[in-house]
Formats: C-alpha cells, structure tokens, sequence
C-alpha cells in the first residue's frame, strides 16, 4: 500500500479519502459508512456491514479487495489496529461494547475469537524464529523481563517459568526508571533483554528497544507483528495473534507461546532444570525447617 502508516497499521480512513474521487456511487456511500462509523465497522460481520451500508456482501468484498485487502477479514483485521492506535483501552472497551451487547451470540464469537488467536499464532510460527528464541534464553547468562500494562501479566508469567527451570531471570518494571537503569548499564555480554508489547505500544518500551539495539545489548521480542516498533532492533522476534472481541488486546495465545517456549527450554536443558529443582528442594527443606526451630524457640522464650 502507499499510504502513511501507523505503527505498521495502514492508515485506512485516509486509503479511503485517496481513492473516492475514483469511486462509484455505491463504493462511496460503502466508503461514507466505513468513515462515519470506524470503530463500529472493526467489529461487524460482512453481513452487517453491507446491510448497514445498504448494499450487498459481494459488494463489500469487491471494496476491500479495490483497497488492496485480500477480503473483508483481513480489512477488519486491519482496522482494528488503526482504531487500536487511535483510541485509548478505554474507550476501545466501550465502543466494541456498543456493539457487542446487541449481538444473540456474543459468547459463541468471543470463544471463537480466542480460539482463533491460537489457531493463527501457531499458523504463523516460524520453526526458525522458536528454535532462535529458544536458543537466545539458553544462552543467556542472565534474562530481564520487560513488560507495560497488559503486556507485564506476560512477562510476569515467563519470568516465573523461567524460574522455575532454573534461568536466573528478572523482571525490570519499565516505570521505575532507577529499576530500568541498573538493569542496562550492569548488563553483561551475555544478557538478554525480552520486551513483551502489544499495542498501544508503550513509548518507554519503545524508547528501551531503541537504546538496547544502539548499545549492542542482546533483545528478544515478543508482539503482535514484526512491523511493530519495539520489534526494529531485536535479534529474535515472536509474533503471536493479539486480536478480541472487547478487550483492547488480548493475551491467551502470547501465554501459550511463553509455555510453549519455556517447555522447550526446559527439554533442551534437562540437567540444567534437574539441578535447579534438586537445590530448590534442599533450601526448602532446611529453610523450613529452620523457621519452625526458631519460632519454637521463640515460644518458649514467651
């Protein structure tokens, strides 16, 4: 396409504005209602759409395919990230909330939408980029996990998998810049950085990104497309479907791929898991154990 992008995302109100001189008559008035009703049209069906634009499904489809989309689907896929980076969760909620509550099967389509996020994450895995990312964690004398908003539910889960097969691993809280200073300028050549961002994309992370690639820190990426801007200067990037009916993203298939991932790790590494988990068990034992010592002798002591 040659239109501004935003954030990677076609820039489809101004596609429409472009070609309208060029459009018939019914094209426009489909061009007019699409427009007018931007954030009501990322969420319709075909069929609602050409009803509300009085016109025919087929039609519809031929005006997408003219905007240079492979069919509706992927103009609504498309749509959505433009209103995504335009309009706040917030409002996202409301707007897509309008519109669901009138829907008779609402709950049929949200299940199918998380189901879908799964189906296309996995659809579009790339064998490569895993076994890449994969190998980035095993080689990784230390991981900072790095998170916004939504986007730190992910990264809190990969960090305790992490863990749990034996990674020294941390997570760095993008808001507390001291935080985010001593993870970087203590960085050592074998560190890795993982930036976990969906849109809207945090300007800290991306800031982050910018300056890790410039300084030759090793970054892994986890988003919703490689196009996205923290995705520029990582060595390894995962892409998985953030798409959901209400919600302004949603993170089921992003936490699937960090199981996934860490389950790889971990059966590439087995004595490394093994160690961790036999020494894990000792200090617990003995840690315990010694708390209800100490506590014991403090009651008596009372």
């Amino acid at each position: 396409m040659t239109i501004d992008e935003i954030n990677g995302c076609p820039d489809i109100p101004a596609l429409i504005q472009e070609r309208y001189g060029r459009m018939s008559r019914t094209q426009r008035r489909i061009g007019d209602y699409i427009l007018n009703h931007t954030d009501t049209v990322c969420f319709q069906s075909l069929k609602q759409t050409a009803a509300a634009a009085g016109t025919t499904e087929a039609t519809v489809l031929k005006f997408c395919g003219q905007l240079g989309f492979s069919g509706f689907l992927h103009f609504k896929r498309e749509l959505q990230d433009y209103v995504k980076q335009r309009m706040s969760p917030n409002e996202t909620f409301a707007a897509t909330l309008r519109q669901a509550r009138h829907e008779p099967q609402i709950y049929e389509r949200i299940i199918e939408t998380e189901k879908r996020s799964l189906d296309l994450t996995y659809a579009a895995a790339d064998p490569e980029n895993l076994e890449a990312f994969v190998s980035a964690l095993r080689q990784a004398s230390r991981v900072f996990v790095v998170g916004h908003h939504i986007s730190e539910l992910v990264a809190r889960n990969l960090l305790l998998k992490l863990r749990q097969a034996g990674v020294e691993s941390y997570l760095v809280d993008i808001n507390d810049y001291y935080d985010v200073e001593q993870a970087v300028v203590l960085a050592r050549g074998e560190d890795l950085f993982v930036l976990i961002s969906f849109p809207s994309y945090s300007p800290k992370v991306r800031s982050l990104a910018e300056y890790l690639g410039s300084a030759g820190i090793r970054t892994a990426c986890i988003t919703d497309r490689y196009s996205s801007p923290v995705a520029a200067r990582a060595s390894v990037v995962l892409v998985c479907n953030s798409d959901h009916e209400l919600f302004y993203n949603s993170v089921t298939a992003a936490v699937s791929l960090v199981s996934m991932i860490v389950s790889s790790l971990a059966l590439s590494d087995p004595e490394r898991v093994e160690t961790y988990q036999r020494r894990a068990s000792a200090f617990y034992t003995a840690y315990r154990e010694g708390v209800v010592r100490y506590r014991n002798e403090q009651d008596d002591v009372l």
